[in-house]
């Protein structure tokens, strides 16, 4: 059957290696089989699945603020490799997943090498096998094929017609993993709008099919070939939660209507899930290795009889509870003194390691960030306070972020006559200051290990962390009939999240969630002049936005230009040279997307 093969079986990663050995046979005796005299043996096994969602090559560690001011520190390559070492010790019966965009759309570290870092760090956490996204293909076909050989899991596809151009490594319909004598059946399913959320020819030949019925076709293929276990990578996700408080979203709509998949494991949306639907369980993390995925599955004379999830937060360092301090905002230090000594005051908070970030992660990007130092550490500017991004709220409303990066765009282009800009919010790919580790560390910035602030400082790396894909400007033309139209594509989906949402400047706009389709958008004002812009107007402004979404990408054909106007200065260029002529950033003004009730 495709994608079928008997060398195919995992063995325990050797981690402390550059990268993960390849795949061998497994010597891993099953805990019972039990012979058939009709057939081969049914096995008896626990197998452990590790699962990561939506990765994005975040090499480095990333740090949240909780509501309480306390900087908390989860992931990257050197806590998760920790996290799956100590996994794989208690089950070596462990096969490793993810469900596309592993890298597409990383940060500098990765970015800045054509994304070899991410598919290293990959091999070095022993991953199995993987699927394609819409960011995959951010580069196109030839890039795409190259990272495929670097690396040394598999990749496997489902839904993608035409697949056989990616080259010979990527299993078509399915990809069996046997494991003490389980035969685990992985599929591929790849996002249908994928083609909308890229370039026009970035996917070269390949067409996305209908996930259920491929599904459906390759869980037949994969069960006569003896399968014990069927787990789909599912490049779709959750985008909510009803009125109950279950999620919604094309994941939860896929998984109702496929059977004969014992686990889902979802991606894209950044959404945390752990759900039963039918007989399959379903699951999804929170993206960049903020949370994954540790699978129990109990394989009963060949028959699965259990199917146990659970999200880990792979925490890398943790700040002493207000309650161990004097109630402040946070457990500060050294004005207030640590609760006991297994905490240490760093960049100003009380903070302690539960684990040790394994070395040979940073051994293998080591080299790397010697290279980046040299241009990507240069000091850029301050900023007053942090500027959130969070996969959401850009998403979903204006976030200073959106403002900043709007201003940037329109300040850039002023001179020549733009008077509105916007840019789509799934284009901001990381906070400021973002995850991004200079070597300097008397530099003031939000992770552990630095200088504390506020204020922050700024590097070159932040702000190609922010902008990773080399997008490019695009002065032009726009009425104001088709600006309307465009906004109102802009909050179709509220309360929903969704990466066309734009971030804005040059005009404010209301508008009703709870009005009807197409009649959302209840008021449009040019800022210069404070002037109307009415529905029905004809009249031409100029616009500012990156190439992509001028392109119609996010689903804005409208904007698509039959003699597409020129490209002009890359956008995180732009974004740099504002910052360094502003510095220090205040927090941008706000009120210019106002939700009506």
């Amino acid at each position: 059957a495709a994608g079928c093969s008997s060398d195919d079986a995992v063995a325990p990663v050797d981690a402390s290696a550059d990268t993960a050995k390849p795949p061998t046979t497994s010597t891993s005796e099953p805990d019972s089989a039990i012979p058939d005299a009709n057939g081969p043996a049914k096995p008896t096994a626990d197998i452990q699945v590790l699962d990561i969602s939506d990765w994005h090559g975040q090499l480095d560690p990333i740090t949240e603020t909780d509501a309480k001011g306390n900087p908390q520190i989860y992931g990257g390559l050197g806590a998760l490799t920790t996290y799956f070492k100590k996994d794989r010790a208690k089950n070596p019966n462990t096969i490793t997943l993810t469900g596309g965009d592993a890298f597409g759309a990383t940060p500098v570290l990765s970015n800045a090498f054509k994304d070899e870092p991410a598919v290293k760090g990959l091999n070095l956490l022993g991953l199995t096998a993987d699927t394609f996204g819409n960011h995959n293909f951010d580069n196109g076909i030839d890039a795409l094929t190259k990272l495929i050989d670097l690396a040394t899991y598999k990749f496997v596809s489902t839904n993608l017609d035409n697949v056989d151009t990616l080259g010979a490594k990527v299993a078509k319909g399915f990809h069996m993993v046997e494991i003490a004598k389980v035969k685990i059946a992985i599929l591929g399913i790849t996002n249908p709008d994928a083609p909308d959320l890229q370039f026009p020819g970035r996917m070269g030949t390949l067409k996305v099919a209908d996930p259920v019925t491929s599904t459906q076709k390759a869980v037949s293929d994969a069960r006569a070939a003896g399968a014990h276990v069927v787990i789909a990578l599912v490049h779709m996700g959750a985008i909510g939660k009803d009125a109950g408080g279950a999620p919604i979203g094309p994941l939860l709509e896929y998984a109702s209507k496929v059977s004969g998949v014992d686990l889902i494991l979802g991606d894209h949306t950044d959404q945390r899930v752990n759900v039963t639907v039918g007989k399959t369980k379903v699951v999804e993390n929170l993206s960049k290795g903020r949370t994954y995925a540790r699978v129990a599955i109990h394989v009963e004379a060949g028959v699965v009889t259990k199917v146990e999830p659970e999200l880990v937060d792979p925490i890398l360092t943790e700040s002493a509870n207000l309650t161990a301090c004097d109630g402040g905002t946070a457990c500060r230090c050294p004005a207030t003194p640590c609760p006991d000594a297994t905490y240490t005051c760093n960049a100003g908070f009380c903070q302690r390691n539960p684990i040790t970030a394994d070395s040979s992660g940073e051994t293998l990007l080591k080299p790397y960030r010697d290279q980046l130092a040299i241009e990507f550490d240069k000091k850029v500017g301050v900023l007053s306070t942090e500027l959130v991004r969070n996969g959401t709220i850009e998403r979903l409303q204006e976030a200073p972020i959106g403002d900043l990066a709007a201003d940037a765009l329109l300040d850039r282009y002023k001179s020549i006559g733009a008077q509105i800009a916007f840019t789509n919010g799934g284009g901001l790919r990381a906070s400021l200051p973002s995850s991004y580790a200079p070597l300097d560390k008397t530099l003031r910035r939000t992770a552990t290990g630095y200088a504390s602030g506020p204020p922050f400082d700024l590097v070159l790396g932040d702000i190609y962390t922010v902008l990773p894909f080399g997008n490019t400007c695009v002065v032009r033309k726009i009425t104001g009939t088709v600006l309307w139209s465009v906004l109102e594509k802009s909050v179709a989906k509220v309360p929903a999240t969704n990466g066309g949402f734009l971030q804005i400047a040059g005009f404010t706009f209301e508008y009703s969630a709870g009005a009807a389709a197409n009649s959302r958008v209840q008021k449009v004002t040019l800022t210069d002049g404070a002037k109307d812009i009415p529905k029905t107007d004809m009249t031409q402004y100029t616009l500012v936005t990156n190439n992509f979404t001028s392109a119609g990408g996010d689903g804005y054909p409208e904007l698509i230009e039959p003699v597409p106007s020129p490209a002009r200065d890359v956008f995180a260029d732009v974004l740099r040279d504002y910052i360094q002529a502003k510095s220090p950033i205040d927090v941008p003004a706000a009120g210019r997307i106002t939700a009506l009730p």
